[in-house]
């Protein structure tokens, strides 16, 4: 069932399912399927076993996850990201969750489920929640009520334990006054900073350097993994004759995504701003009015070229194109703003007042809310529902042959039976693409640990699907240092002035803490520059990645002016000094503390809550399965003796384990 939602996981009512059903399958832990998955346990969590098809099915929605947001960059970082491993931790933070919810008695009553359900949108019909429709869809998606349910049940339940635990935060007036006084202050610096390239002249990397670089970084200049497949191919063309969509499916998708063709009523307008200051008196407030009216008058007059008054007049950033804002809908625009426009007849003037200033506005087209009517989009539908289907066809042929392949044990057999060629591709490396099978993704990730000979489950390309065996695999190794000898010796080299340019930077703070006037002795040093005054969102002008510059100014205290080290900042070693400091004045510590208070609030909310998930993980017992022969570990009730040994998830082999299944 969640392979055929990630299919259509493209459709944003899908993906909303697909979040509830993913923590359905995750959380609703009450029977454990062990007896139902020949495999062991992938882990048990404080004596409550969880199958292996759960890792699989949290791997699996991590994986497409990363497919789609990093595209054809996919196979060449996937070994990077340890998706087995962080879908193991996943699932028992989850399952730690769900325990301590039970323990703690939290409930959910199907009242609050059916309220969470009828808030759903995409559920309801004139903004009613609509039984009917609710069912067609989980329908469409191969899901029950029941399944859908249970997601939203224990989705309202962990948010409950959240509330729960995270109510214990709070903020005392000392770190409120405290976090109000850093963060508002502003500081001022000096620094000079020491650019490696000064210093490239003057290092040479030594045979002896070269090694040791080469060998510290190997990882940077691998041959990568490659492959060689011999596939057959089940094209999209066989199965578009046998995708055939019914009148009641396209009317079911066009409900379904009936936003998709709603046009909310808009209007289009021009306008000419009179600014005023973010905290106006009255009397500026009344000069920009005046100035507006008169231009309103002007406005009005017979022909008045509304465009050419805001080319002259206005003030805002849309004074050289005449004041076009183009065509808006509602709640894209400022309140008062929005509701003279949408109360104008086409070619109406009037005025309004936002916190920006006095609005001219002349409203020059008006449309209403609309809805395409499903005969005008039908054969868009049908063809969308149609490739769909065949790519299903496609990849479930594919899968066929799968199985069949499992019996039969030869690729070219197979391909005589079912009168197909067997293609074979060129070798190809984690990243590049597949010549002759476009669109092709996540083939070395299908093909982990499989070795010549073996077969790779179905995968699915532009044109159709393909079942392939592996012809050739060569894995990924460190080139040999002659090879790449001279790159090792200019990243050495690189090194060495980047140290050099890090130890002068050091030895200057050095001597600048031993003065008694540090700021003053760097600023006559030649090249040294001078920061503004700078608040926590500023930035040194001219100097690339200054943030954490100004960061750590903020934080140094003025009795400790010098950096205790330098700092990384753009293309070198920041030695810097905190120069001075203002505090903020107590009407802007004022103004700001609720929404300080409320910033510091969250934080420790969030805080508490990995405390309790940290917490709950140092008391759990939380054991994985190792190979291994028979062992006093065993685990009676569960295990064979001699096959497996259960251990702690943090412990060596349990780590040795998972790096070897990357």
């Amino acid at each position: 069932m969640l392979d055929l939602m990630r299919k259509h996981a493209g459709s944003w009512m899908i993906k909303i399912l697909l979040g509830a059903i993913a923590l359905a399958f995750a959380l609703s832990w009450g029977v454990s399927q062990y007896g139902q998955d020949p495999r062991p346990p992938a882990v048990k969590i404080n004596g409550e076993a969880i199958a292996e098809s759960r890792v699989s099915e949290v791997y699996a929605n991590l994986v497409e996850e990363a497919k789609q947001q990093l595209g054809a960059q996919f196979d060449r970082v996937a070994p990077l990201l340890n998706l087995r491993q962080r879908s193991l931790e996943t699932l028992v933070n989850q399952v730690l969750l769900s325990q301590a919810a039970n323990q703690m008695g939290v409930q959910v009553s199907d009242l609050e489920v059916q309220q969470r359900l009828a808030s759903v949108p995409v559920f309801q019909r004139d903004g009613r929640f609509d039984v009917e429709l609710y069912r067609r869809i989980l329908s469409r998606s191969r899901l029950t009520p029941e399944q859908f349910e249970a997601g939203q049940r224990q989705e309202l339940r962990m948010a409950k334990l959240s509330a729960l635990v995270a109510g214990t935060a709070q903020v005392t007036p000392l770190e409120l006054e405290q976090a109000l006084a850093q963060s508002l202050a502003k500081v001022q610096g000096v620094y000079l900073l020491f650019k490696p390239e000064a210093y490239r002249k003057d290092v040479k990397a030594t045979d002896q350097e070269i090694e040791k670089y080469y060998q510290a970084h190997k990882a940077q200049y691998l041959e990568p993994a490659s492959l060689r497949l011999d596939y057959i191919v089940f094209p999209l063309a066989e199965q578009r004759d046998q995708a055939k969509v019914s009148e009641d499916e396209v009317r079911e998708a066009y409900e379904a995504d009936r936003q998709r063709y709603s046009q909310p009523e808009s209007v289009a307008a021009r306008h000419i701003l009179f600014k005023l200051p973010e905290k106006p008196t009255p009397a500026e407030v009344k000069a920009a009015k005046e100035k507006a009216e008169k231009v309103l008058a002007l406005a009005k007059r017979p022909k008045a070229d509304f465009a050419k008054l805001a080319k002259r007049y206005s003030q805002g950033p849309t004074k050289d194109r005449g004041g076009d804002l183009g065509r808006f809908a509602r709640g894209q625009m400022v309140g008062p703003f929005e509701e003279l426009a949408f109360s104008l007849p086409v070619g109406g003037l009037g005025l309004a007042q936002t916190r920006f200033g006095w609005h001219v506005v002349k409203v020059y087209e008006h449309n209403q809310a609309s809805v395409t009517p499903l005969d005008k989009v039908k054969e868009d539908i049908r063809a969308r529902l149609s490739e769909r289907r065949a790519r299903e066809l496609a990849q479930a042929a594919a899968e066929r042959a799968f199985d069949k392949l499992a019996l039969s044990g030869k690729l070219a057999d197979l391909a005589k039976q079912m009168n197909k060629p067997v293609a074979r591709s060129p070798r190809v490396s984690r990243g590049q693409k597949m010549e002759g099978l476009p669109g092709l993704q996540g083939l070395f990730a299908a093909a982990q640990d499989l070795k010549p000979g073996q077969t790779v489950p179905a995968l699915a390309f532009e044109g159709g699907s393909i079942l392939a065996v592996i012809s050739e695999r060569t894995e990924e190794k460190a080139k040999p240092l002659a090879q790449v000898r001279e790159q090792v010796r200019q990243a050495a080299a690189e090194r060495l002035a980047q140290d050099k340019a890090r130890a002068e930077a050091a030895k200057l703070l050095k001597d600048l803490a031993a003065t008694k006037n540090p700021a003053a002795e760097l600023a006559r040093l030649p090249h040294a520059a001078r920061t503004g005054w700078l608040g926590r969102e500023g930035r040194v002008e001219g100097l690339a990645g200054s943030s954490s510059l100004v960061q750590t100014l903020l934080l140094q205290p003025l009795n400790k002016p010098v950096l205790p080290a330098p700092l990384s900042v753009g293309e070198g070693f920041a030695a810097a000094v905190l120069a001075g400091r203002r505090e903020a004045p107590a009407k802007e510590m004022e103004a700001k503390r609720a929404e300080f208070k409320e910033q510091l609030l969250a934080a420790q909310r969030r805080q508490v809550l990995q405390s309790f998930l940290e917490d709950l993980r140092a008391r759990a017992q939380v054991l994985v399965p190792v190979q291994g022969g028979a062992s006093k570990g065993l685990i009676p009730g569960c295990d064979s003796p001699g096959s497996i040994e259960w251990v702690p998830l943090d412990s060596p082999r349990a780590q040795a384990q998972a790096r070897a299944q990357r």
